[in-house]
């Protein structure tokens, strides 16, 4: 037989799900028959998101702000109440917004830029595993995931990224210490760091006045990655896929590195 993954029956929330990571995440998640609920906070996206995965039977959309833990309990108790459990959580969501454009280095960015950079990319993921844990252990029939995306800025730490890179290894801390707390319930916990992935954040900052500019810009990417290429979203999405099925059914608390060697 042909090795396939199969989440049929299975249901699964993806955060930050309307474009990136999350969108090939869900669209591969749907593909190994898993219902899927993306969540982003816009909805024209998401109604683009829902046409480009085209699995009108297994994936919807629900608007939430994930860093807002009354409107988290909100989608998580929705998911529970449409679909009747919650088996697999990825929790990818995150902006650039939150960055200070203004600062050069860590002691320059205000502390409105600093606290919502933190909230936004490790205390909404928290907030996310705080509803999702309970409504998993309430189904009742183990073997569920959670897949939460870090960065691979958490390992490279680069001067220029404090604020961004403490949210993500924070993010990195939390997966591991509630993977232990949970593991012998049957929630099994990890992360991943996407090294350099062509997603629309990445495009914005690869993006110059021209195309050999742009091109500039990719070749000095390229010229850190052992793999020499950048990597595509729904690379990332088959790593989080597997990670979500009874194929990982040993691996939790792990941080694996999805960058091409970038790292080494």
């Amino acid at each position: 037989m042909a090795y396939t993954i199969d989440l049929g029956g299975r249901v699964a929330l993806v955060t930050g799900g309307t474009s990136g990571i999350g969108l090939a995440t869900a669209a591969k998640l749907a593909s190994a028959g898993a219902r899927v609920v993306i969540c982003g906070r816009n909805p024209e996206r998401g109604r683009a998101a829902l046409a480009e995965i085209g699995r009108d039977d297994l994936v919807s959309y629900a608007r939430a702000d994930v860093s807002d833990d009354e409107q988290v309990a909100a989608l998580v108790g929705a998911v529970v109440q449409e679909h009747g459990r919650l088996d697999i959580a990825v929790n990818n969501a995150g902006n650039v917004e939150t960055l200070d454009p203004s600062a050069t280095s860590s002691v320059d960015v205000s502390p409105a830029y600093f606290d919502a950079t933190i909230h936004t990319l490790m205390t909404s993921a928290w907030l996310c595993m705080r509803h999702e844990i309970p409504a998993m252990l309430a189904g009742g029939a183990g073997g569920a995931a959670i897949v939460n995306v870090s960065s691979m800025d958490a390992a490279l730490l680069a001067a220029g990224t404090g604020s961004y890179s403490a949210a993500k290894l924070g993010l990195e801390a939390l997966t591991v210490s509630t993977a232990k707390e949970f593991a012998a319930r049957g929630v099994r916990i990890n992360a991943i760091r996407p090294g350099a992935i062509l997603t629309p954040m990445l495009e914005r900052n690869l993006r110059g006045e021209s195309p050999e500019e742009r091109a500039g810009r990719v070749a000095a990417y390229e010229a850190l990655i052992s793999m020499r290429r950048l990597g595509a979203p729904a690379e990332v999405a088959s790593v989080i896929t597997w990670l979500c099925s009874d194929e990982a059914s040993y691996v939790t608390g792990q941080v694996l590195n999805v960058d091409g060697a970038i790292s080494l």
